[in-house]
């Protein structure tokens, strides 16, 4: 009997302590008035919504900002803004929604202990010691996330309950948001990355390419300049190149080239070769044809054939109206290849088989 008498004196004389504090911590709910309960797990609802609600507002202005999809930012809004509306019948407030910079309790609280706490003296970093890489993960807070009412641990009344399930809801939304926003970062970047890296590959194609017809155009021009010290007919045959549809032809080597692709068009329309009757004349074969076929031939010394520019070509394309000739006359002339105007119908000597290179 004694030893309860003193037990319950060590009680009351706890729960008056604790009182004259301000608090009751030590009270045992049961002896906690139910009235006090409720406004305890009102309060305690109340700091936790307005949390919630910077927490989604700041989510909220993440996904705007990446775009992601608007029923989401929608729905969430939705969510905050009921929780908004039952924190302002919880407290009467003004709401926190509206506001151009969301509020919160626990940041309230948190100015306040920063005002109360004298600041410290700045650090002296030295700029050159070297930064340990897990002092900087250190300083990046991970993203606050919302919290959630916990349950009453007395009574409590409807606010406090609607609060707690609004809560419960905005979190979901908050931490959907949140995941989409992230993942539609990572999947923009990736995006911006793969566009620049096809950015790169098509600049550099493009640079390629002009370098490839740069140094062929400067190479056709060393071709071209390459046989300017030799005279007509004096071509030495290391100096002139060759086609590979036929090993006879020997011209200069841009014109060489450029018959080779005419020919794999020919081949392309017609089925077979261009026919090459003759190509480099030299000196000594002018003399020859001067003298066989007289007037047909030019003067030796001064034929484009002797400066291997010229060709004789048969297989349909020596005869004027030819399907043949037609073609050559509609496509030669893409890669320098083409009738002198002397050689053509109604020129002064009609040679529907002779074609120049005017590269």
């Amino acid at each position: 009997m004694v030893a309860a008498l003193a037990l319950s004196m060590c009680v009351m004389v706890t729960v008056s302590a604790t009182a004259g504090e301000g608090g009751s911590a030590l009270i045992p709910t049961a002896l906690v008035p139910g009235a006090v309960q409720v406004e305890r797990a009102r309060a305690g609802a109340v700091d936790v919504a307005a949390d919630a609600i910077e927490v989604a507002q700041t989510v909220q202005a993440e996904g705007a900002q990446v775009a992601i999809d608007a029923a989401q930012l929608e729905a969430l809004q939705a969510a905050t803004a009921r929780l908004d509306e039952l924190l302002v019948e919880a407290t009467g407030e003004e709401p926190v929604v509206s506001r151009d910079v969301p509020a919160s309790r626990s940041g309230d609280r948190a100015a306040e202990d920063v005002t109360a706490t004298a600041p410290a003296a700045p650090v002296a970093v030295d700029p050159t010691a070297p930064i340990d890489p897990a002092s900087v993960f250190e300083q990046t807070p991970a993203p606050p996330t919302v919290p959630l009412v916990p349950p009453a641990a007395g009574k409590e009344d409807e606010t406090t309950a609607e609060l707690r399930e609004a809560v419960a809801e905005v979190a979901t939304l908050t931490s959907t948001v949140r995941q989409s926003a992230e993942a539609k970062r990572v999947a923009d970047t990736a995006a911006a990355a793969q566009a620049a890296a096809e950015a790169a590959a098509a600049q550099a194609a493009a640079d390629a390419a002009a370098q490839a017809v740069a140094a062929q155009q400067a190479q056709r021009a060393a071709w071209k300049q390459s046989l300017l010290g030799y005279a007509n007919g004096k071509i030495p045959d290391s100096a002139l190149c060759g086609v590979s549809f036929d090993a006879s032809v020997r011209l200069r080597c841009d014109a060489a080239e450029q018959l080779d692709v005419l020919n794999v068009a020919y081949r392309a329309q017609f089925g077979s070769d261009l026919v090459v009757n003759d190509s480099y004349r030299s000196y000594a074969g002018q003399v020859a044809c001067k003298r066989t076929k007289g007037y047909l031939c030019a003067t030796p010394g001064t034929s484009n054939h002797g400066s291997g520019i010229a060709v004789d070509l048969g297989g349909g394309i020596d005869s004027f109206g030819t399907r043949q000739h037609r073609w050559m006359a509609a496509h030669a002339p893409d890669l320098s290849w083409g009738l002198p105007s002397w050689a053509a119908w109604g020129g002064s000597k009609p040679e529907a088989w002779h074609w120049e290179y005017t590269g």
